[in-house]
């Protein structure tokens, strides 16, 4: 409805130019111009404010909400990005959880969330992916072509909580990884680049399959020796 209000207020710097006198309009055309500037700016920042429903895909990589004039904020979160499980092996699935820090009355209306990675010095992301999606609260983003790679709000309502179920990647190319989030509190107050603690590769039954297979090998080659002489 209110975009209908601005398109009508559009046409009032038209009416006002074709009903005023020739002398007048030099003098109006620049006041003219200063509102049809400011309205638009109004009506522009309405749509970004009424379109919370998670459709951010051009902020994959730097995850930087698009909110006009405001930055990041650099005070203290009052959310925290938290993980099931310390470690994970290929294939495991792990549930991520958004919450508002404890004592806190601050709540959230949008995030953005995705897997990343440091392997071998360089940044790898997005990792895994995510399943068991409620489409009515969460929506699915395909970072980098990835499907359901990433994930952000389905609706501006105002939360304490949301839990998401992550799917390890079935390689273990990506090694430790950690889960990076910006959280919305409003139009004006968002944290970027909120991680959380690393999420080690279980390498133990590689190790454990790499040693069973040695000591297989070993036998062999002492069977083998002991036949030959």
């Amino acid at each position: 409805m209110r975009s209908f209000y601005c398109q009508v207020l559009l046409l009032i710097p038209n009416f006002l130019l074709l009903s005023a006198g020739t002398a007048n309009r030099e003098k109006m055309s620049l006041k003219v111009a200063v509102f049809m500037l400011a309205l638009l700016c109004v009506c522009c920042v309405h749509r970004c404010v009424c379109f919370p429903n998670g459709s951010v895909a051009f902020s994959c990589g730097n995850m930087m909400p698009v909110h006009p004039p405001f930055t990041p904020s650099t005070s203290s979160p009052p959310f925290t990005v938290s993980t099931s499980a310390a470690t994970y092996r290929p294939g495991d699935v792990i549930t991520v959880t958004l919450a508002v820090v404890d004592n806190s009355s601050s709540q959230f209306q949008g995030f953005l969330l995705q897997a990343r990675s440091r392997a071998q010095q360089a940044l790898l992301w997005p990792v895994g992916k995510f399943t068991n999606i409620n489409a009515s609260q969460v929506t699915a983003l395909h970072c980098k072509n990835i499907q359901n790679s990433t994930v952000s709000q389905a609706s501006g309502d105002k939360k304490n909580e949301v839990r998401l179920s992550w799917e390890a990647p079935s390689s273990r190319n990506y090694g430790d990884v950690y889960f990076s989030a910006t959280l919305v509190q409003d139009y004006s107050s968002f944290w970027v680049g909120l991680n959380s603690s690393s999420v080690k590769l279980d390498v133990s039954g590689s190790s454990a399959a790499a040693v069973s297979s040695s000591s297989a090998l070993l036998f062999i080659n002492l069977l083998s020796l002991t036949v030959y002489y």
